[in-house]
Order: structure tokens, then C-alpha cells, then sequence
């Protein structure tokens, strides 16, 4: 159907066509191909045997080595033709990314894929067909000739033997070229990507949703899952200059952002949202490696325009009051309602803080009514935080004082007996 649907009674080649299942489809051919052989040598020996009787098995044996070679020559052929080329390998100088690349980004990787079966392939394919363009006018007659002489010196069939050798030919090798184009471009070429370039399972993993993560402070956290941990090792076994897409960069940055290799990062990920600028995930991750990098005014010039990140809630607090602690505020309202934020540390400590920023902003007014509201919300974020991990709440609270954005929310926190009991 037009539509892509199934049919109940679809063929298994009609549903791998609709699935692109490129092995049930080059199965499919390959299958056919060979019971076609078999039943055209069975009708070759039945048409020979009456007549020929011993000859007859000569000329079957003689025409499956014919039949063999050809098909052997005519998949070296396709191999030639169809043999995938190393998107890693720079054309014409290094690329933009790789040159701005820093060395602090180099990959473990000191060598690169031996390409010269690749320009064999290019050499010899256009030698190919621009002989063969040029001589197609004498291709048949050479053909017929050819086929007379091996007819004479091997089969020695003297009622067909001609036309079998001329028809042996060209089932066999066509039927060889296609089966190793195909199969090239389908096998061989998936091989190589595994190889090459990163794999898919690992940049799913690296790019899961929350997966790059800043402590409260403000810092990059390494990777808690041991799936994170194994796909990051994955990718950091490849040079930037063997990515190819936008989500191949912006994994391989983030990996290495866990890996306190914040410069190689940066650079990936600014490529990334270059080429993809639709794409807020990358964005934000390069938020949150500028943030971590002390880049704030970048950071908040990346996300101007986006404040579904938490990142955005912790550059707020830098800002002047009340517009900084407002903006905290608005963004963090929104984002505690989102599943998972119940989980979200370093989203309730900042809330904390833009409260507590809130509440000195209220006391300069002589709002009474607003510095007791805004002393209720850090109580109620500083219970959520303590419920997340109590140590850590407690450990950040007593360096508070040393980190600008924290000072309000230290000082009000001496100042209440109730909220220094909370975290004695």
C-alpha cells in the first residue's frame, strides 16, 4: 500500500522492503540467484546427458567453473565499485571544527584508517568506464569471439556451446557485480560506521535527558550511571575529525565534558548547535559547560531566548536584584513541576538561594509580608534538598558564605533558629 502499511498477506520480501531490512532483501536475491543456478546446470546436464553421455559431465563441470569465475570476477568488481569511503579522512585540509579544535581535545587515537583500498577503487572504476565507453561499439563482437575460443579450448560443445559460455557470462557476472555492490554497500559499509564511527547505542546513552548535570556550585558532575560511564569511554576512543552529524558532536562533547575536558566540549558542542540551531538540548549543554567554565554572560547569551533549563535558574542568581532572583524564581517554579525535579539538588539549592536573595531584597523594602513569604519557600526548598542528600545540603550551607550567590541565603539562615535547627 501506499501508505507503508501492512497487509496481511504481504510476502517476507514486501515487508523487509517496507522496513528497509537490508539483510532479509539481499538474502532474498541471493537465495534466488543461487536455486537459479542450480536449476539452470540440472536443465544444462538433462539437455547434454542423452545425447553426449560422458561429455555431458564435462560440460557441466567446465561450465561451473566458468560460472564461478564469473560471478567471483563480477563481485570483485562490485566490491570495487561500491566500497564505502572514510568520511574521517580530511579532503583538502583539515575541517573547520579540527582546526579550531584545541589540543587539549586530541583523541587517545595516534593513527587513521589506511585508505588505500578506497582510491584503488576510485582509479580503477573510472579507468573502467571510460575504457568501456569508448570501446561499447566492439563489446558484443568480442564477446561472440571470445566465447567461440573458450568453447574450443574447454567445453567442446559443438550444437551450443558458444551460446552457453556467452549466456554463462552474462547471468554470472552481473549477477557477481550486484551481489558485491549490495553487499558492500549494505554490509561492508555498516562495518565500517561500527569501526569509524561512534555507535548509535553510545550516543543515545551520552545524550539521555539530564545526563550532564552541574553540582551546586556550579560545577560539571562526572557520570554516576556505569551506562553513561561505558558509552562516554566508547566515544572518547575517536578523534572529533570522525564526526559526521550534529548528534555525533554534540555526544562526543558532552563526554568529554564529564571528563573535565571542558575546551574539546565547548568546541564540539558550538559546532553542534551550529549546524543543528534548532536543537535546545545542545544548547544547553553548552550552557552548562560555559557556566561551569566561569563563561556566565556567554552562557545567559546562549539561553536568552530558552528557560526550560536549570542552568539558567543558577546564572540568574549572578544577576542584580530583583530582576536576577525574580527570573530565578519564575524559571525554577516552572521547572519544579516537571517529573524528576523532586530529584533535582542543585535545582532546590538555588531555589534556596533566589529566596533567600528575596528576602534581604524584602528587608531593604521593609516588606514584611514578602521577607516572611519568601523565608517559608527556603524552608520548604531547603526540606527538599536535605530529603535528596542531607550531607551535602549541610556541607554546602557551611561554605555558603564563601560563594557570592549563597550569602543572603547563609545569612538568613544564622539569623533563624528554626532553619539553623533544620540543618545543626
Amino acid at each position: 500500500m501506499a501508505d507503508g502499511s501492512v497487509v496481511e498477506n504481504d510476502s517476507a520480501l514486501t515487508l523487509a522492503l517496507r522496513r528497509g531490512d537490508f539483510a532479509i532483501i539481499f538474502h532474498w536475491f541471493f537465495r534466488c540467484f543461487l536455486w537459479t543456478s542450480v536449476f539452470g546446470f540440472l536443465l544444462l546436464l538433462a539437455a547434454t546427458l542423452p545425447t553426449l553421455h560422458e561429455a555431458a559431465f564435462r560440460i557441466v563441470g567446465l561450465s561451473f567453473i566458468f560460472a564461478a569465475a564469473c560471478t567471483v570476477s563480477g563481485w570483485v568488481l562490485g566490491l570495487l565499485f561500491g566500497i564505502p569511503r572514510s568520511l574521517s579522512r580530511p579532503k583538502g585540509g583539515s575541517t573547520p571544527a579540527a582546526a579550531a579544535t584545541p589540543a587539549t581535545a586530541a583523541s587517545p587515537l595516534s593513527s587513521r584508517v589506511n585508505t588505500n583500498l578506497e582510491d584503488i577503487s576510485d582509479w580503477l572504476t573510472k579507468t573502467l568506464v571510460g575504457v568501456g565507453l569508448t570501446q561499447l561499439y566492439f563489446v558484443p563482437h568480442y564477446l561472440w569471439e571470445a566465447a567461440a575460443k573458450l568453447n574450443k579450448l574447454g567445453i567442446q560443445w559443438d550444437a551450443g556451446g558458444q551460446i552457453l559460455v556467452l549466456a554463462l557470462f552474462l547471468y554470472f557476472a552481473p549477477a557477481g557485480f550486484w551481489l558485491g555492490y549490495v553487499g558492500t554497500r549494505t554490509i561492508l559499509t555498516r562495518l565500517f560506521d561500527d569501526i569509524e564511527r561512534p555507535p548509535a547505542a553510545a550516543i543515545k546513552t551520552s545524550l539521555a535527558p539530564d545526563a550532564l548535570k552541574l553540582d551546586p556550585q556550579g560545577k560539571l558532575e562526572p557520570a554516576a550511571n556505569p551506562e553513561v560511564r561505558a558509552a562516554d569511554a566508547t566515544l572518547l576512543k575517536f578523534p572529533m575529525t570522525a564526526l559526521n552529524t550534529p548528534r555525533e558532536l554534540a555526544a562526543w562533547g558532552v563526554a568529554n565534558a564529564r571528563n573535565n575536558n571542558l575546551e574539546g566540549a565547548a568546541v564540539a558542542l558550538l559546532e553542534a548547535s551550529r549546524a543543528e540551531p534548532s536543537e535546545p538540548a545542545f544548547k544547553q549543554a553548552l550552557a552548562k559547560i560555559y557556566t561551569a567554565q566561569d563563561r556566565k554572560d556567554d552562557a545567559q547569551q546562549l539561553l536568552k531566548d530558552d528557560d526550560t533549563s536549570d542552568v539558567a535558574v543558577y546564572n540568574a542568581l549572578s544577576e542584580p536584584p530583583p530582576d536576577g532572583f525574580d527570573k530565578a524564581i519564575r524559571i525554577g517554579t516552572r521547572l519544579e513541576q516537571q517529573p524528576g525535579a523532586d530529584r533535582n539538588l542543585s535545582l532546590h539549592i538555588w531555589m534556596a538561594a533566589a529566596y533567600g536573595q528575596q528576602s534581604r531584597y524584602a528587608a531593604s523594602k521593609d516588606d514584611s509580608a514578602l521577607r516572611r513569604q519568601a523565608r517559608d519557600r527556603v524552608l520548604a526548598e531547603l526540606k527538599a534538598a536535605l530529603a535528596i542528600d542531607r550531607d551535602q545540603t549541610r556541607q554546602l550551607l557551611r561554605q555558603a558564605p564563601q560563594r557570592a550567590i549563597y550569602q543572603d541565603l547563609a545569612q538568613l539562615v544564622a539569623n533563624d533558629e528554626e532553619l539553623a535547627a533544620l540543618l545543626a
